[in-house]
């Protein structure tokens, strides 16, 4: 069952959080290939990452599902049409600042899921949308408790 009317305008704000540079995607994109990385430069820290990319497949999953049933399309592209490539990802390799740059990421993509929840008036998206913002929080709180705990060692 459809729960959600054809809304182009709420389609755009989502396929911008779902397919935009800074979208879902891809911070999908960036914590599994830090995933990949890990299996050879920090592999103690594999199970880590891998929990990042599921959360944020669990969010491409959450998003793509709302964007076809308000008509659209869940293409790896922005509404403007401007499609996702590797050259959205952060290819860092100094885990420091691998944490950094993640928790920066997460920051603000916590503080756009709050923009897009109060420019959106129906409630299942909403909800659905507060699911996605508690991972995002989640996945900050991981990162934030593995970067205090690198910096105490």
């Amino acid at each position: 069952m459809n729960l959600y009317h054809k809304n182009s305008y709420y389609e755009g704000l989502l396929q911008d959080f779902y397919g935009g540079a800074k979208g879902c995607f891809s911070a999908f994109m960036h914590f599994f290939y830090q995933f990949n990385q890990s299996l050879v430069y920090q592999e103690c820290e594999k199970e880590l990452f891998e929990k990042l990319y599921n959360f944020e497949l669990e969010n491409c999953k959450m998003l793509s599902k709302m964007i076809l049933s308000l008509g659209g399309d869940n293409k790896y592209y922005s509404s403007s049409k401007r499609f996702l490539s590797g050259i959205n990802i952060d290819y860092i390799k100094n885990f420091e600042q691998v944490l950094r740059l993640d928790i920066e990421i997460l920051e603000v993509s916590v503080i756009d899921a709050k923009r897009l929840i109060a420019k959106i008036d129906n409630k299942n998206i909403k909800n659905e949308l507060n699911e996605i913002l508690k991972n995002k929080k989640n996945e900050l709180k991981i990162l934030k408790d593995k970067y205090l705990q690198i910096k105490n060692i």
